[in-house]
């Protein structure tokens, strides 16, 4: 297993463990609540951090997915040229060749629309100022 996959493999049990501890701490504060408890000046800056921690991770997923796009774009771009070489150099089936290039050049300008939608996302995500 590569590095990248290796790092991927890392964050995802990273997430999971924060997603249990996350989990956790709202059963918590739920069973609390239910017991008649008003919410603790802690548990509000707690919810308030969460939610900031929140809005940045939604960023960097957004931001992440922009570079995916990006390289699925790049990548099926040179698919489509790898097969308009072929075809001009009269290798296999011509209008094949052209076919898949098609397809590879509407593949890539999909991904570039993706990628610009993910890009708008990370904008709209809002900014905290207190950093």
């Amino acid at each position: 297993m590569g590095a990248d996959h290796q790092d991927a493999g890392h964050r995802a049990a990273d997430r999971a463990d924060e997603v249990a501890h996350r989990t956790a701490e709202l059963s918590e504060r739920i069973q609390r609540l239910a017991a008649g408890d008003a919410p603790r000046a802690v548990d509000v800056a707690a919810s308030q951090e969460h939610a900031r921690q929140a809005v940045a991770k939604a960023r960097d997923a957004h931001e992440r997915a922009v570079a995916g796009h990006e390289r699925a774009a790049a990548a099926h771009d040179r698919a489509a040229q790898a097969h308009d070489d072929a075809a001009a150099r009269g290798l296999g089936d011509p209008a094949d060749h052209q076919r898949r290039a098609d397809r590879h050049r509407e593949a890539a300008e999909q991904d570039r629309r993706e990628a610009e939608e993910d890009r708008a996302e990370a904008a709209a995500e809002p900014v905290d100022d207190r950093d």
